[in-house]
């Protein structure tokens, strides 16, 4: 099985994106190499939050990060939240930025409606593994899902830590999608440990 070339694109802008927030993960040469053409994101989020959940200000952002894990297999997670009016980084699923756009204006909405939360590993035992939730509220899931796993030939659907997922692993990291209720998780494991995204996606709700 070899792993969605979008798949290895998306690795490479959710890194760029967790770096353009302030975190300190940085691709691994494998995957920069083959997503050399993926956007990057250029300026930090405004109003981004690093706080653990347990610190985050109450709100949208805050309820979309307590999501997300603080801790997993003894690694922790630092958080960022912020609205979508604020990003500035680059879509690590779907067809990018511009096919983002085009699926909130079919569906009646604009980043104003969207919220994004990020969990990012600490530590060098799992350093550039990063969890994102993409909520854009009141899109029914079925929407969501269509949308974030179309063309995704080589992210079959799977089971892993109790949940229905889309993705692989293969050369050093794992790429997935899981969508649940109005929100799009984005689970990145990187260094190759299995139970890394297990234990990431059974804390998802």
């Amino acid at each position: 099985m070899s792993v969605d070339r979008r798949a290895l694109a998306g690795a490479l802008a959710a890194l760029l994106l967790v770096a353009a927030c302030g975190g300190s993960a940085s691709p691994a040469p494998s995957a920069a190499a083959s997503a050399a053409s993926t956007p990057a994101a250029s300026q930090p989020a405004p109003g981004a939050s690093q706080e653990p959940t347990q610190n985050q200000a109450p709100g949208a952002t805050g309820d979309l990060a307590a999501k997300l894990p603080s801790q997993v297999n003894g690694v922790t997670f630092m958080k960022t939240s912020f609205g979508g009016s604020m990003f500035t980084g680059a879509i690590p699923i779907g067809g990018g930025d511009q096919d983002f756009a085009k699926f909130l204006a079919d569906n009646g909405k604009s980043m104003s409606d969207v919220q994004i939360a990020m969990a990012t590993a600490t530590g060098s035992s799992a350093s550039g593994s990063v969890v994102m939730a993409f909520q854009v509220k009141g899109v029914p899931s079925d929407k969501l899902l269509a949308w974030a796993t179309k063309d995704t030939s080589k992210m079959p659907k799977t089971s892993i830590g109790g949940k229905e997922v889309f993705g692989a692993a293969e050369m050093g990291f794992g790429a997935y999608i899981y969508v649940k209720d109005d929100v799009i998780f984005y689970v990145l494991s990187m260094g190759g440990d299995a139970s890394m995204a297990e234990g990431v996606l059974k804390q998802l709700p």
